[in-house]
């Protein structure tokens, strides 16, 4: 059975549209899906980061303003009495007793009672007068780092107090 010329080509045409229209179907999917995925990432990383930014907040300022939790946590002869660490005698003037029994705390136990469980962080006092405190876990280059600076009184010379939070691996 022979069909007209005419008609024959019209069913390779109709193929053809098919064909190219799954075929833009599939693109546009591929496209929006991409879009999707990218999306969903940035949401993510964007609320990983405020998680970051708000737990290095609480903790910096919790400690430089707060005396902690009882407010003489520095006598305690053990750590598990302490709610809270503050080294501030009121806020934003460091008390010497506290600062350095913070220091002496063991990090494990600075971190929890910071409530930076899942969280290392960075503790760094510095002025003019030559006043430099180090402690805690120096961040490295490739981690998501949430550094605040704070301006307090320390022994009468105001310094600077760097408190750094990231996320541990």
């Amino acid at each position: 059975m022979f069909l007209p010329k005419s008609l024959d080509s019209k069913g390779q045409s109709i193929f053809l549209d098919l064909a190219f229209g799954v075929f833009l179907f599939l693109l546009l999917f591929a496209f929006i899906y991409s879009q999707w995925q990218t999306n969903i990432s940035v949401a993510s990383q964007e609320s990983d980061f405020e998680e970051l930014s708000s737990r290095a907040l609480m903790s910096c300022d919790s400690l430089v303003s707060s005396a902690g939790t009882p407010a003489n946590w520095f006598l305690l002869s053990s750590a598990d009495d302490i709610n809270t660490i503050g080294i501030a005698r009121k806020k934003r003037s460091l008390d010497d007793r506290k600062l350095s029994r913070f220091l002496s705390l063991d990090y494990n136990v600075s971190q929890q009672k910071l409530k930076l469980s899942g969280f290392d962080f960075y503790f760094h006092l510095f002025n003019s007068n030559g006043i430099d405190f180090n402690y805690g876990v120096s961040p490295d280059s490739n981690k998501v780092v949430v550094s605040l600076r704070r301006i307090v009184d320390y022994q009468g010379v105001e310094s600077i107090v760097d408190c750094s939070v990231y996320r541990q691996e």
